[in-house]
């Protein structure tokens, strides 16, 4: 993005843009989107990746302008999402340099330039060096004596995400709440800046790596990946059935969370929706407590897990019964995902005949065998009174997220029915 810039004050005010953008969507080629300025109308703002080239109906004599930089960023934070077809207004500005009708408006997807592809890979290997150098630093000073401010980690994300690495730029953001609210925030920390430096070494050498492996590390970089790419890999066909649920919102950014698991294949899948402004999520999946037949195209890696919806084969129908797990069993299934990943933040579990407890401030879930597993919570959130309600002391079948040290709660299944926490 800085070798965008016009100037460093239009970077900067980029930034800060996020919560202004409506209507976003990319396809092919071509972002685009709806910014609020001083005007009475949201200015009209398109960039295509191909040239690059890029408008805005602002005044701004800058090109890019703020605004055209504004949806960039957004992008390569995986902000903007795709979508079947571009937006009229985009298509008119497309058809007007080339003077030619748009074929954009197709589902059909465009290769892309080898250049580009190029051009980010080397902007994310020059970023990732500079990383390496911040973690060394940070190891030769010392723990105890580090700079752990939030402004210190913002500094070297806002770095990331101007090296094309928003997935770094996001790890980097979330470390200093686990400095703030974590007891054991040495080891975290540790491990963090660990995961971190294998991350750079993997991208280091990624041409020698197996290509599912070479897909999680550019995932976790953050990579795009266009969702038609997506679509034409195999499907998985299963009747899905939906287990949990969750909205968040940061600066008007809506992230929807659904959590699904095979019924045959007991196979898990997470599918993610972004919307700005408002939570505008897809009706293609029911949910939870529903279950559907439906193809499932998992995004490449390591351990698969996250997913988009193909075709769908039926009606979605309520289901009664769930199978779930014991604990040794699920921690036997992330410890194979994690073998395969190590840059794994969460797994999901499913786990029946739990019981929820609270003990001097200690809360967990304990199996019918004894085997334990301590819960744990956002830190700005309650803990999970609501799950200790439910179960009432008795045995429950509890869907959560193992973090590698708790597991955070979702939902739980019970009397025949998903009820959401």
């Amino acid at each position: 993005m800085a070798a965008l810039a016009p100037d460093a004050a239009s970077l900067a005010t980029a930034r800060r843009l996020g919560p202004q953008f409506s209507a976003t969507g990319h396809h092919g080629s071509t972002l685009w989107g709806l910014c609020a300025g001083s005007a009475a109308k949201p200015y009209e703002v398109v960039a295509d990746l191909g040239g690059p080239a890029f408008t805005c109906s602002c005044p701004s004599r800058r090109n890019p302008c703020k605004h055209a930089l504004g949806l960039l960023i957004a992008w390569s934070e995986d902000a903007v999402p795709a979508q079947d077809a571009v937006a009229p207004f985009a298509v008119a500005w497309l058809e007007s340099r080339t003077g030619q009708p748009s074929t954009q408006g197709s589902p059909k997807p465009r290769s892309s330039n080898p250049a580009t592809v190029q051009q980010r890979a080397d902007r994310v290997s020059a970023g990732l060096e500079d990383l390496e150098t911040w973690l060394v630093d940070q190891i030769r000073t010392g723990l105890a004596q580090a700079d752990r401010s939030f402004r210190t980690f913002e500094s070297i994300a806002a770095r990331m995400t101007d090296a094309q690495a928003p997935g770094v730029a996001s790890t980097l953001r979330r470390i200093p709440y686990t400095v703030a609210t974590r007891e054991d925030w040495p080891a975290r920390l540790l491990a963090d800046y660990a995961q971190l430096h294998l991350l750079v070494a993997a991208h280091r050498r990624i041409e020698e790596l197996p290509e599912p492996l070479a897909a999680s590390v550019r995932s976790h970089i953050g990579y795009p990946i266009k969702a038609e790419a997506v679509l034409e890999r195999p499907a998985d066909s299963d009747h899905w059935m939906i287990l949990g649920s969750r909205v968040t919102e940061e600066n008007q950014l809506f992230a929807r969370k659904l959590w699904l698991r095979g019924r045959d294949s007991r196979k898990w899948a997470v599918l993610l929706d972004f919307s700005f402004g408002s939570p505008n999520f897809p009706s293609e999946v029911p949910g939870p407590g529903f279950v559907i037949d439906l193809d499932i195209h998992f995004y490449p890696g390591a351990a698969p897990l996250r997913g988009k919806v193909g075709k769908r084969h039926s009606r979605p129908e309520p289901f009664t019964t769930l199978a779930g797990s014991t604990i040794d069993d699920s921690l036997a299934d992330y410890a194979h995902a994690l073998g395969a990943d190590p840059w794994l933040r969460s797994w999901p579990m499913l786990l029946s005949d739990v019981v929820p407890t609270a003990t001097s401030g200690q809360w967990r879930v304990v199996g019918a065998d004894g085997a334990a597993l301590p819960l744990t919570h956002p830190f700005d959130e309650p803990p999970p009174w609501k799950l200790l309600g439910i179960s009432g002391g008795h045995p429950i079948t509890v869907i959560g997220e193992w973090t590698g040290t708790g597991l955070q709660p979702v939902s739980v299944f019970t009397a025949g029915q998903v009820v959401q926490l």
